[in-house]
């Protein structure tokens, strides 16, 4: 699965499928895991659509909650 933070994936002609994200909540500071599991929700979300890739990625930290979230393409 391809993950980018541009509107494009160089070299591949993209269809948009829809929305996705992923998140977790914790009990302390987010860390570096609870970031990689939302990340992996968002992944699991777009595979289960027959994505091939995510553009557009933003994460938006907060104290006690990981969010990411980006939009699901299939390349054409």
């Amino acid at each position: 699965m391809t993950l980018v933070n541009t509107s494009f994936i160089t070299g591949k002609n993209i269809e948009t499928i829809s929305f996705v994200s992923g998140s977790r909540f914790v009990l302390t500071m987010v860390d570096s895991k609870a970031i990689e599991r939302a990340i992996a929700d968002m992944v699991e979300q777009a595979k289960d659509m027959g994505a091939d890739g995510i553009i557009n990625v933003r994460y938006s930290p907060a104290t006690n909650h990981a969010y990411v979230a980006g939009t699901a393409v299939r390349f054409v």
